[in-house]
């Protein structure tokens, strides 16, 4: 998960360095939102929910809303800390880019 999270700050790298954004940045942009999507989909599994057939594309194109949705849904109050643990492993990947990217720069 933290690789995925750290993927997503390439691009902010990949931009400073060589004015555009290549193929990291579009693999990062791609990360995020499927890793999320593949975890929401395992979790209905293991908690044995009836979910629609194609419940992992539509949380693919709406992650944003629907992992919120579906984090209170299944957890209620509790689901504040997984989205504690996702906003600190989110921060410290971009910590780590603007670290790298000062650190490149220098």
């Amino acid at each position: 998960m933290f690789y995925c999270l750290a993927a997503s700050n390439v691009d902010e790298i990949c931009e400073a360095h060589s004015g555009k954004s290549g193929l990291l940045a579009l693999l990062a942009a791609v990360l995020l939102p499927s890793s999320i999507a593949l975890w929401v989909v395992a979790d209905a599994r293991k908690r044995r929910l009836s979910v629609p057939y194609d419940f992992g594309t539509f949380v693919l194109m709406t992650w944003p809303v629907a992992a919120l949705i579906y984090l209170f849904y299944t957890r209620g109050w509790r689901a504040f800390a997984p989205l504690g643990w996702f906003l600190l492993l989110y921060l410290a990947a971009a910590l780590f880019a603007v670290i790298v990217s000062f650190i490149v720069a220098m």
